[in-house]
This record gives structure tokens, sequence and C-alpha cells, in this order.
């Protein structure tokens, strides 16, 4: 709760002063943004190791195998990443290269569920 708190304190003050450097500076506003989005995904890191221990303890609760679950992950990552560069790109003024980044985290999303739809045709051929 707390670290939602100051990330959120951190992320708005850190909005207003780039709104206010964005006419007359652009790239500083730019930089100021991607600065304060570096401290705040520092700031969440450590959170990284409870959250893996929870995955997994719920992928060893359900009985799923690691090659069902794994691409789950994947796909969650892919979607993480692509959501904050493509957020980055339309902050720069860039929407064309955020769609860009959009389209291709969608692709890259679909290549890391291959193996989900690998085992799903395994079973079907398995039941006919």
């Amino acid at each position: 709760m707390e670290l939602a708190v100051r990330a959120a304190a951190l992320a708005i003050t850190a909005a207003l002063a780039a709104a206010l450097l964005r006419r007359p500076n652009a790239e500083l506003a730019l930089c100021l943004a991607l600065g304060a989005g570096a401290v705040l995904l520092a700031a969440a890191a450590p959170l990284a190791g409870e959250i893996a221990a929870a995955a997994e303890r719920s992928r060893l609760l359900s009985g799923l195998s690691p090659a069902v679950y794994a691409p789950v992950l994947k796909c969650v990552a892919v979607g993480i990443i692509c959501s904050i560069a493509a957020g980055t790109c339309r902050d720069a003024g860039s929407a064309a290269l955020a769609g860009c980044v959009d389209l291709a985290g969608a692709a890259a999303a679909l290549y890391c569920a291959l193996p989900l739809v690998d085992a799903l045709l395994d079973m079907v051929e398995e039941l006919v």
C-alpha cells in the first residue's frame, strides 16, 4: 500500500513537472518522465521475488506443469514490457511507433503462447 501511494505521488509530480517543461523543452520533459519511470520500476523491483514465489506456489498447488505455466508468465511479461514501451512512445509524440510496439507485442505474446496451442492440439489428438 505504501509503495502504491509513493508511486502515485512521484508519478503525479513528475507528470506535472513534465507538462510544465514540455512546451519550452520537450526533450527534457521526456527525460524527466523516463527517469521517474525508472525510479518507479526500481522501487517495485523488490516485489518481483515475492510475486515469483507466489506464482510458483500457485503452479505447484494447481498441478500445472511448467510447460503450461511458463508461456502464461511470458505473455504477461511481454504485455507489461510493451505497454510501458508504447506509453513512452506516445509520451514522446510518436503514436505510430507506439502502434508498432503494440503490434510487435501482440505477435510476441502469440509466439509465447504457441506451446499452449501445441499442448491443446495434443490433447485433442489423444481424444480423437
